[in-house]
């Protein structure tokens, strides 16, 4: 028996199919039609319709509109909108409840993401390197691999900082860290696995569900009680989507909140850095992540290091433009949304922009070179010896 239309007469099979049985769409009926999410937004401008628009055809199960590549993957998934929306709507979930859709209906991902999807469903990354590459940054280190050793700390580096050469610092300096801190930590060495944000947020769940169910596994049999990674978009995933999927069995920090604890407990000296910086919180930290007073904690208590804010920042924060998908569909986009955060960052008088996430590293600092802009370092590179001058 076909379904009943609605009194505008149109048919609600997608918009029930899709939503109205999930977390994120049982709210999408409350929706004011304010327009908050489409103000919000920082790529709404290049989007076929605005995302209050969007809210709409959903509402009204207009799916061949609804499920457009030029209106659903110019979505950054920067949160903006649901920590903005009157109603609670959670329109970032939605999106990516949205290009599930768009997946089976073979509507997406977009061509430039298929080598990044068909990378990390065939070496376990987005990057097309090898798993037997996955720790060779870690070659010199002699960590401790596990759960053939056992420690207290598993650190997990993600995809980017494993692979990237430009990123590979990162690991490095957040190992050093925790040697210099007497950290008892491991790897997984080439076991560790993508966490799955990339497949999560293009559509590809099926994909994802597979990688988090693996990773659940591998880090409760790791016999580490604490995971620690320096990526923001491992951190937000594995936090908050993990446990939607099973048991985690230890607690998640981003490190960023391990030097605060450090600090802390008096295991951790900073460096003088007589050097005047600002802060950019990215997304998948700060407005999925919850995690806004770490980074700023650990910068202050550098001794001669100045902090001083942009004008957007927190749960305001301009996103940084790589995330969703855009910097591999849309570079120019996120090339323009990295040079007006670097503008508001200069405005500052800052000499350093300092961040917490490699993507938001990559696109601001890719931004900056072409532009001659601030130079752009992940908050654990003020520790290492050459990562700034002082």
């Amino acid at each position: 028996m076909a379904a009943p239309l609605r009194l505008d007469g149109s048919e609600p099979g997608f918009f029930a199919e899709l939503l109205e049985g999930t977390e994120a769409g049982g709210r999408l009926l409350t929706c004011l039609q304010c327009g908050t999410c489409s103000a919000s937004c920082p790529t709404a401008r290049a989007w076929g319709v605005t995302p209050r628009q969007l809210v709409r055809l959903l509402q009204l199960g207009r799916q061949d509109e609804a499920l457009r590549p030029e209106v659903l993957y110019y979505c950054s998934q920067c949160y903006s909108c649901k920590v903005r929306c009157p109603m609670g709507i959670q329109l970032t979930e939605v999106l990516m409840e949205v290009r599930r859709l768009a997946v089976r209906e073979k509507a997406g991902p977009l061509e430039a993401h298929q080598a990044l999807i068909g990378s990390v469903r065939n070496y376990d990354n987005p990057w097309m390197q090898p798993r037997q590459a996955r720790d060779r940054w870690a070659k010199r280190l002699r960590l401790k691999v596990l759960p053939r050793e056992r420690a207290e700390v598993l650190y997990y580096p993600g995809c980017t900082a494993a692979y990237v050469s430009s990123a590979q610092p990162v690991a490095l300096a957040a190992a050093a860290v925790m040697q210099g801190s007497g950290v008892d930590f491991g790897i997984l060495g080439r076991d560790e696995a993508c966490c799955g944000s990339t497949a999560l947020r293009v559509g590809e769940r099926g994909l994802f569900e597979d990688l988090a169910t693996r990773n659940l596994e591998m880090f409760n049999r790791s016999g580490a009680s604490i995971l620690v990674t320096a990526c923001a978009g491992c951190y937000g995933i594995i936090r908050h989507e993990y446990p939607r999927l099973g048991s985690l069995d230890l607690e998640v920090l981003h490190l960023s909140e391990l030097l605060l604890r450090l600090l802390e407990e008096g295991r951790l000296e900073l460096p003088e850095r007589r050097i005047k910086v600002t802060y950019h919180d990215p997304c998948h930290l700060g407005r999925h992540g919850g995690v806004f007073e770490a980074p700023r904690r650990v910068l202050s208590a550098f001794p001669g290091l100045e902090l001083v804010e942009m004008e957007r920042i927190r749960e305001n924060s301009l996103c940084c433009g790589a995330g969703g998908g855009v910097r591999t569909a849309h570079g120019s986009l996120a090339a323009e949304l990295a040079g007006e955060r670097l503008r508001e960052a200069a405005s500052t008088g800052a000499e350093a922009l300092i961040t917490c996430c490699p993507f938001c590293e990559s696109n601001l600092g890719d931004a900056s070179r072409a532009t001659g802009g601030l130079p752009v370092l992940d908050l654990v590179e003020l520790l290492n010896p050459g990562g700034v001058k002082s």
